[in-house]
This record gives structure tokens, sequence and C-alpha cells, in this order.
């Protein structure tokens, strides 16, 4: 329970994220909880106690996204993190690791220096860049403001298919479980699109920018969910592609899709080579391929309302940058996406 002693005690959670407190956190059944072998602060926490019970609603679901990023860490990898609220000030960095047994631990760290930004003499460049920062804040507290709205619309669903399940037992009749699971099933569907737009909300915040591409498709192969599911080899050393910092996402996604029609075993491959379109990037699987009907549809709007937004919004992000992608796999031998890169989006080096 949260001290109530003292004459402050609405910042009292603030104390769990001072510089050098560790806790450990988990999911227990839903609720996300932790605790703290730190002795400075055993009056303020009890053991494993639920985020919520102690954090406001907004730190609380800030916390519950770094333990859902988390979640891609393989066992024993760690990384720094900032908890940050949009729009305001508030920032404390630390780094989280991946425990066994589906536990985590973070460690808080001291607050960084954050020297002001020099604006420009000119006028007119400085109307720009104060135009800029406005835009970019009101599109950092938009994204805020969407993900707690996300939240909210999961946790309905959640209570939604709750009841639902209840009914399933008390009930007998064949049509109405029939109805039943076609309401089980748009609820899903419902909280997929809701957890898809946590995916691409960061769409467009940065500029796009050269990446180093091997680093980016070796990231998503190891992550945690992948790294025992599927065989790769990635040939793509040297090259360097300009695109939106979503990239990762569109990688996610086609490893995603290989694993889940492959199968377990799946083998992916990475490669280039040059044509006169510019570079080609080929990712290829061992899986059954994809249907000669089906090759441009699978990009499409409508598509993407049946069968989900994944290669849709991929396409979507690729074109930010002028890139294009395709699907030239055989059916019964494997998919084949090649992803078209002009001249002047690629390039070789260090």
């Amino acid at each position: 329970m949260i001290n109530t002693s003292s004459s402050d005690r609405v910042h009292d959670w603030e104390v769990l994220l001072k510089p050098g407190v560790c806790w450990f956190i988990w999911d227990d059944d839903g609720t996300l909880v932790f605790s703290s072998p730190c002795e400075r602060i055993t009056s303020i926490i009890t053991e494993n106690m639920p985020v919520e019970s102690i954090f406001p609603p907004d730190i609380a679901y800030l916390i519950h996204e770094m333990y859902r990023d988390g979640s891609e860490l393989s066992l024993g990898a760690g990384k720094k993190i900032r908890l940050t609220i949009p729009g305001t000030d508030l920032v404390w960095p630390g780094s989280i690791s991946r425990l066994s047994n589906g536990r985590f631990s973070l460690i808080w760290a001291e607050k960084e220096d954050v020297k002001p930004e020099t604006e420009p003499e000119s006028g007119s460049i400085q109307d720009h860049i104060r135009s800029e920062r406005a835009v970019r804040k009101a599109n950092e507290k938009l994204n805020y403001f969407n993900a707690i709205v996300r939240h909210d619309i999961t946790n309905l669903i959640m209570g939604i298919v709750g009841y639902v399940d209840i009914i399933d037992e008390i009930v007998d009749d064949e049509e109405v479980r029939l109805l039943l699971r076609k309401s089980r099933d748009l609820g899903e569907r419902i909280r997929r699109v809701a957890e898809l737009t946590r995916t691409y909300q960061d769409l467009g915040i940065r500029p796009p920018g050269f990446i180093e591409a091997e680093s980016s498709i070796t990231k998503i192969l190891e992550r945690y969910e992948f790294s025992e599911m599927v065989t790769s080899d990635v040939n793509v050393t040297g090259l360097f592609i300009y695109v939106d910092r979503m990239f990762d996402a569109i990688i996610y996604e086609i490893v995603r899709n290989s694993l889940q029609y492959g199968g377990k075993g799946v083998h992916i491959s990475f490669s280039f080579r040059k044509d006169p379109e510019g570079l080609v990037l080929i990712i290829e699987d061992s899986g059954p391929g994809i249907e000669p009907d089906l090759k441009e549809r699978i990009f499409s709007r409508n598509y993407a309302d049946r069968r989900g937004y994944g290669l849709y919004l991929a396409a979507e992000i690729l074109d930010i940058t002028g890139i294009s992608i395709r699907e030239t796999g055989t059916f019964g031998e494997g998919a084949r996406f090649e992803m078209i890169f002009p001249p002047d989006t690629y390039r070789f080096g260090n």
C-alpha cells in the first residue's frame, strides 16, 4: 500500500524511480506486479504490488508499454529505457533486462543533462524550427492520448470477451453458442486492430534516414519469439538503406508471416541484387508460398480488412521514401518479397 503518513503522499511513487532503485517486474495472471529489494522504499511498497496500485494512470500505462517492449529481449539481454511523459520535461532513464521465468529487472539511473537547443539567428529559420518543434510536440501528445484510448479499448474488449465466455458456459442452445463464437471472434479482431495502432503509432514522428540493413534484420530475427522458431541467412553486409524509422516493423511483419504459414523451422534468407531499377532487397522463405491471384491483393486495403493490415501498411511505410514492394515467389515453393530501392535510397559503406 502507499504510505499515507507523508504530507505529500501524492508524490510517494517518485521515490520508486530514483537513481539506483531496482525492481523486479512480471505478469501475474494478467496483472503487472513488481517488488523491490531496496530497503529504502519498503515503507512505500509491499511484496508483489500491482503497478496500478501505486502509480498514477499515465505513469502506470507507460510502465506497461516498457514491459511489453522488453518482452522482445532474449534471455539475459537488456537495453536502456526512458520513461517520458510526452509534452513535459519529466524523464526517468534506466535499463531493463530479461530474467528467467518471465521476469524482468528494472534499474533506474541518474537523469541526463539536457542542453537547450541553440536557436539560429535568422528570423525566418527560427520561426520554421519553432513551428516544427510545436508540430512534433503536438504529434507526441496525440500519440500519447491515442495510446491511453487504445489501452482502455483493449481492457473493455477483455471484459466483454470474459462475459461472453461466462454465457457460453451456462447456455446449451447451439445457435446461441454460434453467435457467442462470432462475438468472440469480432472482439479478437478489434483487439488486433487496437494492438496494430501501437505498433505503428510512431510512423512519421522521426524523419527517414539511412540505416544499416543487416543490423535491422538481425535485431528482428533475434527476438525471443523467433529465436528458436526460424533459421536464416542474412547476406546484406555493408548495405545502408534510406527508410522510415518503422522499417523494423516491416521486417517483423514479413518474418511473422513466414513463421505463421511456414511453421516452426521455416528458413528465411535475405539478399540483394542490382538492376536497372536500382537495388532489390530480396526476402525468401521455405513456406508454401502465395497463390498467383493474391500476389497483388495482399498489399491492398480490401485484403487487409479480412486478413490483417501488416503487409498493406508495410507497403505504405516503404512508399514514404519512394520504395516499392512486390511478391514474386512460386506458389508451392515459398514466398519471395522484393523491395525496390531507387538509386538515391541506398549506399554501401561503414
